[in-house]
């Protein structure tokens, strides 16, 4: 019993923790085959250098959708959308886009004095 309530309480402290992230929005332009299943928005570090197996994306949505939020922590990322059918079969990616986040807060001033 004491495990399992230690247990908790690390979960409990891991949740509380407070992770710097931005939400980052996304939308683009529906595309009109009739067998569409959906997109997948695939992140990367690297301009250019993406994975494209199912299951490495940032977010899959479904057909229909044509808007996605994402949080995104602290550095410089790209993004590229692809679609994809009810037989699997994958475009290539749109054109990449990318943001800089950076929410780190300004060192504090020095040197407050009287004048």
């Amino acid at each position: 019993m004491k495990k399992f309530i230690l247990l908790l309480a690390t979960l409990f402290l891991l949740i509380a923790i407070p992770v710097l992230a931005m939400d980052v929005n996304f939308a683009w332009d529906a595309n009109s085959e009739s067998d569409l299943a959906g997109y997948r928005l695939h992140q990367s570090d690297t301009s250019g250098s993406y994975t494209y197996a199912p299951g490495t994306e940032v977010a899959d949505i479904p057909a229909g959708t044509e808007t996605c939020t994402i949080d995104v922590a602290d550095g410089t990322w790209y993004w590229v959308l692809i679609a994809y059918d009810n037989d699997g079969n994958e475009s290539g990616p749109s054109n990449e886009v990318s943001a800089s986040v950076d929410q780190t807060a300004p060192a504090p001033p020095t040197n407050l004095h009287f004048q």
